[in-house]
């Protein structure tokens, strides 16, 4: 189903010899390891009855008022308890996040963590607005898909074997799925706004996102690649270039 749903394995992934569960687990990039991880843990606790959900849903009135400033953390990682539904949403979050922090966020983690950051903003803001979003998990992991989405643009994607789909229009597909299936699209849709509003800033307008610099040192001091370079030239808040230079379109 999964292979129907989203295509064929990369054939360097698919010709790789079995790895252990272990390996595989530490072969997993950091961000991607580390939300794939937060999401089975409060699934676990939550299944097992160590933990109330209630504690970890988007709840303003206990942020602001009695400042449990965790739940603007833990709305993101709780993808409901185990089922069919959970199992769909950990495939996407390691596909889609893997294949995005090894590609457009090679070697920058705090980037990577800072678009998260961004997007998650984006989509606190409008569940304050709206009201009713307990938990963003599936907003988080849209917007995610939806920059995957514009990095993989030009990526075919076969849906149940029936027909394809560019990489450019896999999140509209998703939704149109989502409520072909009795589903409410509105965290779906809450993603893709505020990924298009973070691909939007950074590839079309230009600015330069990146993330300030001491989180660019705890999360990338010492690893090859852009991050080490672009550090030399970041300020505390990141060097943020506001305005000029546009970069890519579409990926």
């Amino acid at each position: 189903l999964f292979r129907r749903l989203v295509g064929p394995a990369p054939r360097a992934l698919a010709a790789a010899p079995m790895a252990t569960p272990e390996e595989w687990y530490r072969s997993l990039p950091p961000v991607t390891r580390g939300y794939m991880t937060s999401a089975v843990a409060a699934t676990l606790t939550v299944q097992l009855g160590l933990l109330d959900p209630s504690l970890m849903h988007l709840d303003f009135p206990s942020i602001f008022g009695s400042l449990e400033l965790w739940r603007l953390l833990t709305n993101f990682t709780f993808f409901g308890t185990f089922s069919f539904p959970f199992v769909m949403s950990l495939f996407f979050l390691i596909r889609y996040t893997k294949e995005l922090e090894a590609k457009r966020f090679e070697g920058r983690t705090a980037d990577f963590l800072w678009a998260m950051a961004i997007m998650g903003a984006v989509q606190a803001v409008v569940a304050y607005v709206l009201g009713g979003l307990p938990f963003l998990s599936q907003a988080m992991l849209s917007a995610i898909v939806y920059v995957w989405s514009r990095e993989f643009a030009d990526t075919v994607l076969s849906v149940f074997g029936l027909f394809n789909v560019q990489g450019f229009y896999w999140p509209w597909v998703l939704v149109a799925l989502r409520v072909l299936m009795g589903g409410s699209p509105v965290l779906d849709l809450v993603g893709i706004l505020s990924g298009h509003i973070y691909y939007f800033l950074e590839d079309v307008q230009g600015y330069s996102l990146r993330a300030p610099a001491l989180l660019s040192d705890f999360f990338d001091r010492g690893r090859p690649g852009p991050a080490a370079a672009q550090a030399q030239r970041r300020n505390m808040f990141g060097n943020h270039n506001w305005g000029g230079g546009g970069q890519r379109l579409g990926g």
